[in-house]
């Protein structure tokens, strides 16, 4: 009787290929899934989706994190961004491995972008990295799901993972529509205050951004209005103490514009 194969885990970052985070996750998932970490050598966090084209990308296997021993899974470094290291685990490591000693996994089945140290929730999104190796992920028709945290005190790491294992172990990835992935968000308190999960929409709400002159450098600063976000949209929700579930499309195309635009060549505008 075949042997049924292990579900092929693919988990990238902005934080890098040491972030804690990142290991704790792959080490989680490590028992029920065959995991490859493709992470940033250094750190990546609001890179957005830049890649690597005009110049050639350093990546290397890790053999250990360090002070402990060969880890159960595969961690590759890679001298670019998130959508860099995505870009090249399913488009080409999958198919043709790194080297002779490399183990082909042929494709992924599911990948996480974080634990990340910081929400990514609302317009955060547009501006993050780890958002970024999730969409990458989507862009292949890889079921993706970014993985963020608000806070670091009372922080819901273990929450977050169990969240992932039972993404892999269930295979609630399946439910993710192919040219869609899920950013999820979780908020700033102890796993006892936690309220659970809640789908939501993005806030479009913008930071209050500005710039500080020094030493004749201008430094950017500025922060959220939580308190401003519309009801029902992540940014409200994580304030209020939900992990949030927002699920993004690739097809950014305005429908209604489309319309508008078709009646102004209509109307002879052009």
């Amino acid at each position: 009787m075949e042997k049924l194969r292990k579900i092929r885990v693919l988990i990238t970052n902005d934080d890098g290929v040491g972030g804690v985070n990142l290991h704790a996750l792959a080490l989680a998932l490590s028992d029920i899934s065959d995991v490859y970490v493709f992470a940033p050598e250094d750190e990546q966090s609001g890179v957005g989706h830049a890649f690597t084209v005009r110049r050639g990308l350093r990546i290397q296997k890790v053999q250990a994190a360090p002070g402990k021993a060969r880890l159960p899974y595969e961690v590759y470094s890679v001298s670019g961004t998130p959508a860099d290291c995505v870009k090249f685990a399913i488009g080409h490591f999958a198919e043709h491995g790194l080297d002779e000693n490399s183990k082909i996994p042929e494709y992924f089945d599911v990948c996480f972008s974080g634990v990340n140290v910081g929400e990514n929730s609302g317009v955060s999104s547009l501006y993050s990295g780890t958002v970024a190796g999730a969409r990458e992920a989507a862009l292949w028709g890889v079921p993706a799901v970014a993985l963020s945290l608000r806070g670091l005190k009372g922080n819901l790491l273990q929450v977050a993972i169990d969240f992932a294992r039972k993404i892999v172990s269930e295979e609630l990835f399946k439910n993710i529509s192919k040219g869609v992935f899920w950013n999820v968000n979780f908020p700033k308190m102890k796993e006892d205050e936690f309220l659970g999960f809640k789908a939501c929409s993005m806030d479009q709400g913008m930071f209050t951004d500005h710039y500080d002159h020094k030493d004749g450098l201008w430094f950017l600063d500025g922060e959220k209005l939580w308190s401003m976000a519309p009801d029902g949209t992540d940014d409200c929700l994580l304030d209020k103490g939900y992990a949030t579930i927002t699920p993004h499309r690739i097809d950014q195309t305005d429908e209604k514009s489309l319309d508008v635009i078709n009646e102004m060549l209509a109307g002879g505008e052009w």
